[in-house]
């Protein structure tokens, strides 16, 4: 027995995007893009012949999607109308009353395995998936058992966490391959059985989403009652990559400077077409205050969205300054044993800021901040 499967999850269609609200047309840029992501991804299935779609949560958003967006999908399914799609809600669309999941319209091959339909039975594959854990003792290991669900693997577990489960609770349960959702970062043959995988989301939605995206292509082949095989190809679909910098503006005395040291970064990282998260790092010139704005300004034809922020502090000498009679050494004298005896390290950082401050304000009469 042997199925192929296009298993990914987590598109959030119709996503907000609020991190880049200050950045024009860019969200529904975005938006767009998302959208192409599932196009991609039923094509995919279409050239893959694979035998069934697997979703794994979060399609889109509860409180964002709109109607026009909703007969997006149906299109896009129906474009496969010979292939099994195989949905299960997530956190971020929730099957409740009024939801997506609970109104008419879904075309004929598309089953929501959730709410009393938990779960699936392609008959020519030898196939079953699960959309809700069953007992142990429900598994008929002659046929492939897949079960598909949205949660946190592996980690700890608090109040706060969405649909907990464990590897180790997985190898116990005896199915062949875990589809999961939730997580927007790449899982691959986790567990001792390598039986457990994750594809992320197939576009990334936030600076915490560094690296590639995409689907996953597998095939399952069961070759008795006990031994199984899993072979997987993560297939990138992402066209935009999320980047966060550190780059060391050391010694530069202009913006014009530090924008060429981010442009080189820049350059070395990602394309024109990615997002930056840019953080501006080290000592400059006593007196120089470099202006995001404008560095900005200058590097906006190289990125599709770029953000930045300034970490840089005084080159100040605090050592040699402490040892000076004064104002100035009493100052750092006591900040610096302030900073010392510092609960922790955001506590040292808030003293050292209310430093550098401070010696602005002696040095030169005003502070801008």
């Amino acid at each position: 027995m042997k199925v192929k499967l296009l298993h990914c999850g987590d598109f959030h269609l119709d996503a907000p995007f609020i991190s880049l609200s200050d950045a024009g047309g860019k969200p529904e840029q975005r938006r767009r893009e998302l959208k192409q992501a599932l196009l991609k991804t039923v094509e995919l299935a279409r050239e893959e012949k694979a035998d069934m779609l697997l979703i794994c949560g979060d399609l889109y958003e509860h409180g964002y999607i709109r109607k026009s967006t909703v007969n997006f999908i149906f299109e896009q399914f129906e474009k496969i109308s010979e292939t099994p799609v195989l949905i299960i809600p997530g956190n971020h669309d929730p099957a409740v009353a009024g939801s997506v999941y609970c109104n008419a319209g879904w075309p004929p091959n598309v089953h929501i395995l959730a709410g009393g339909n938990g779960f699936f039975e392609h008959k020519p594959s030898g196939t079953v998936v699960y959309g809700e854990r069953p007992d142990g003792d429900r598994i008929d290991q002659s046929r492939i058992n897949i079960l598909m669900h949205h949660g946190t693997l592996d980690m700890p577990f608090n109040e706060g966490a969405y649909g907990p489960v464990s590897s180790d609770e997985l190898d116990e349960a005896g199915y062949d391959y875990c589809a999961l959702g939730h997580f927007h970062s790449r899982i691959e043959g986790a567990g001792k059985k390598g039986r457990i995988y994750n594809a992320g989301s197939p576009e990334a939605l936030g600076f915490d989403e560094e690296g590639d995206h995409g689907v996953f292509i597998a095939s399952v082949e069961k070759q008795n009652e006990i031994e199984s095989t899993v072979s997987s190809g993560f297939i990138k679909l992402g066209l935009r990559h999320f980047i966060n910098l550190d780059i060391r503006a050391d010694s530069c005395n202009t913006d014009e400077q530090a924008a060429v040291r981010a442009q080189e970064a820049m350059e070395e990282a990602g394309s024109c077409g990615d997002l930056y998260k840019i953080t501006l790092q080290g000592r400059i010139p006593c007196g120089i205050r470099l202006d995001t704005a404008c560095i900005a300004d200058l590097l906006r034809d190289r990125a599709f969205y770029l953000k930045i922020i300034d970490h840089t502090v005084p080159d100040y000498d605090f050592e040699r300054i402490a040892g000076d009679p004064g104002l100035r050494g009493l100052f750092v004298r006591k900040m610096l044993e302030r900073a010392a005896g510092a609960e922790d390290e955001a506590a040292r950082r808030l003293v050292m800021k209310a430093l550098y401050y401070g010696m602005e304000a002696i040095d030169e009469g005003r502070v801008c901040i």
